[in-house]
């Protein structure tokens, strides 16, 4: 009888890396997932936690960051500066320029002077320009995304609004010679002065005009005879000149 000789050994254990690793190939060749549930739980939950605080935290920084830049602009009241004026070429108007100074946006800018609205035009980031055609004071008013109201004002004395004087006048042979003047104005619109009789209505024209010596010659009128006598913004002053 033959005697069969066997080995025997006893069970050995894999390292849980090695052992991991092999399952993952046993489960990737059966085209399975390993059971980590719990795992994934805790980790979703932990992942959740953090994206929500993070979120949270986010939102009330940026809350805290917009108040703390726009509350000065709700309490202090908007400022306006860099004014210029710059007259038109004929003295007829003004170009008023400025700048608004606030931290919120502003809403409207409104302009009147002696009681009349004005237009306001943007003229950039808080920059606003206005037209005004006569003397006076002029109000600002601005009005803020919030609601918050300031005036402001100034006095505007740079527009001719005199009109022309009567230096003197003398008669000479069968000619009335008058000088006149237009002072710290715009000048005498010599082209458009006119003359008519007082009754009829009838014109009259002007002998000659010196505009270098600013003197104008009516012939003696038979009757009287009124005389228009403007500047070059609009200004006139009328002159009554009779035959004696």
């Amino acid at each position: 009888m033959k005697h069969i000789q066997g080995h025997t050994s006893k069970d050995t254990q894999l390292p849980k890396d090695q052992a991991d690793l092999l399952l993952d190939h046993i489960l990737d060749d059966l085209h399975l997932e390993r059971d980590t549930a719990p795992r994934r739980k805790k980790n979703y939950r932990r992942i959740v936690v953090r994206r929500y605080v993070i979120k949270r935290a986010a939102v009330l920084t940026c809350t805290a960051l917009l108040i703390f830049a726009l509350a000065p602009g709700t309490v202090v009241p908007a400022s306006v500066s860099h004014v210029s004026a710059a007259p038109a070429s004929d003295s007829s108007s003004v170009q008023i320029c400025f700048q608004v100074n606030t931290l919120i946006p502003v809403k409207d800018v409104t302009a009147e002077i002696n009681e009349h609205s004005l237009s306001v035009s943007d003229n950039g980031y808080q920059q606003y320009e206005v037209t005004v055609e006569e003397n006076g004071y002029l109000l600002l008013d601005v009005y803020s995304a919030t609601g918050m109201h300031t005036s402001h004002g100034m006095e505007i004395t740079g527009i001719d609004t005199d009109a022309p004087v009567i230096i003197e006048h003398s008669r000479q042979d069968d000619l009335i010679i008058i000088q006149i003047s237009d002072g710290d104005g715009v000048g005498v619109d010599y082209d458009s002065i006119t003359a008519y009789t007082e009754v009829s209505g009838q014109p009259v024209s002007p002998v000659w005009c010196n505009e270098a010596e600013g003197t104008i010659a009516f012939a003696v009128p038979e009757e009287t005879i009124l005389i228009r006598i403007p500047d070059k913004n609009g200004n006139y002053r009328m002159l009554s000149l009779s035959p004696s």
